[in-house]
């Protein structure tokens, strides 16, 4: 298991968070997954699955810094965060489970095509927006998603800092969002949700 230093989380390391300080981001990632992480396995059930919640609770934190500068409650509005992330995960999983005993009954209702045309076509405007990424930012993105290589590994293949690698994946998938949105104004699936920032 990981060691983490625990810091001081104060409103100034929110206040430097907003302002984008990227020290105090790691900082707070490392004391807040000591805190979280017990937390979220009492939700989900699963120690492999909490990890994959809280990694999207992070990068939500991240997307969203800017906020914590008017946010009266920090803390308050994490624990939020993670509790409506392992719903909306313990819904997607439901729903999975549920597709995969419709499909082993040969069961396939129109819903369950119309959902899987719906997926297809998420797939292709998934594709479409990360052939518009910049050269750099696609490469680190695809070798996260298609290689399934972590943060250090691209950073090593790719002679980058590790931060550099988290930022164009931050940044990559906040266009796909963005491109996702307002081309049929559907939300990024989980999966792309996953990368490891720790």
């Amino acid at each position: 298991m990981r060691q983490y230093t625990t810091y001081t989380i104060d409103h100034a390391m929110f206040d430097r968070l907003a302002q984008g300080d990227e020290e105090s981001f790691e900082k707070l990632v490392h004391t807040l997954y000591k805190k979280l992480f017990p937390f979220t396995v009492s939700l989900i059930k699963s120690e492999t699955e909490a990890n994959d919640v809280l990694q999207e609770v992070f990068l939500k934190i991240w997307l969203h810094r800017t906020s914590f500068s008017t946010i009266e409650n920090p803390m308050g509005w994490i624990y939020t965060v993670v509790a409506n992330t392992a719903s909306n995960f313990l819904r997607t999983k439901l729903r999975h489970e549920l597709r995969i005993k419709a499909y082993q009954n040969r069961s396939v209702t129109s819903a369950d095509m119309e959902e899987q045309l719906d997926a297809n076509f998420t797939q292709s405007l998934i594709n479409e927006a990360v052939n518009k990424l910049p050269a750099k930012r696609k490469q680190v993105f695809l070798l996260s998603r298609k290689e399934g290589l972590s943060r250090k590994e691209i950073a090593t293949r790719l002679n980058v800092s590790e931060n550099t690698v988290r930022n164009q994946l931050v940044e990559a998938l906040q266009f796909v969002r963005e491109y996702l949105t307002q081309r049929g104004g559907l939300t990024i699936p989980a999966i792309l949700i996953l990368m490891d920032i720790l």
